[in-house]
């Protein structure tokens, strides 16, 4: 699961590379790639005690210089696990979560003040890791599904980002399978800082 988010992680950072190469892009070309450090909330009744989980992303979102929409190309991975006292010892529970977002952002250019808002589709990867009775036991599973973000950033020293987002995904999945399988809602509430470059 992690090696799959560090491609979808390494497919972000690629695509900023191959913009940020052209000769030409700032010219034409007006975008953010920002490092997102936070936390995500997932939902409580399907994930205590994991539904906290600390979270680090990648966002991109680029459009041509008279474009009023940009755009956008986000990574998130977020994980979280814990420990409990069982009759047969200690038991490990642990979730993680990664989302691939594809959509469109807003940004209003307001002088060093960004504002944005956008919106688009999700894909989200799950996982959930535990410490049964016989061994190990991991549920995965894959969804798709929608999101929504806001936030606003602040452009300082020419390039230099520095901002905050909120941001909301949304997707149904299934965890396990046949009679011991059930839905689980993926995704949840995203809260974070984020810094990076803006051209």
């Amino acid at each position: 699961l992690m090696l799959r988010s560090t491609r979808y992680a390494a497919f972000v950072v690629a695509a900023a590379w191959v913009l940020l190469a052209t000769t030409d892009a700032q010219a034409r070309y007006r975008g953010d790639f920002n490092l997102f450090v936070g936390q995500a909330w997932l939902k409580r009744g399907d994930w205590a005690p994991v539904d906290q989980q600390p979270e680090l992303g990648l966002m991109l979102n680029f459009g041509e210089e008279r474009a009023p929409i940009h755009f956008v190309l986000d990574a998130f991975v977020s994980t979280d696990e814990v420990s409990r006292s069982a009759p047969t010892g200690s038991r490990r529970l642990k979730g993680t979560s990664h989302e691939f977002a594809i959509g469109v952002r807003k940004v209003w250019d307001q002088a060093a003040t960004r504002p944005h808002l956008g919106a688009g589709a999700t894909a989200i990867g799950l996982s959930q890791e535990l410490d049964g009775p016989f061994g190990l036991v991991t549920n995965e599973d894959r969804a798709y599904g929608a999101w929504v973000d806001l936030g606003v950033s602040w452009r300082l020293a020419s390039h230099l980002n520095l901002g905050i987002e909120a941001r909301y995904s949304y997707a149904l999945a299934t965890l396990g399978s046949g009679s011991s399988g059930r839905e689980v809602a993926a995704g949840g509430i995203h809260l974070g800082l984020l810094v990076g470059y803006g051209w």
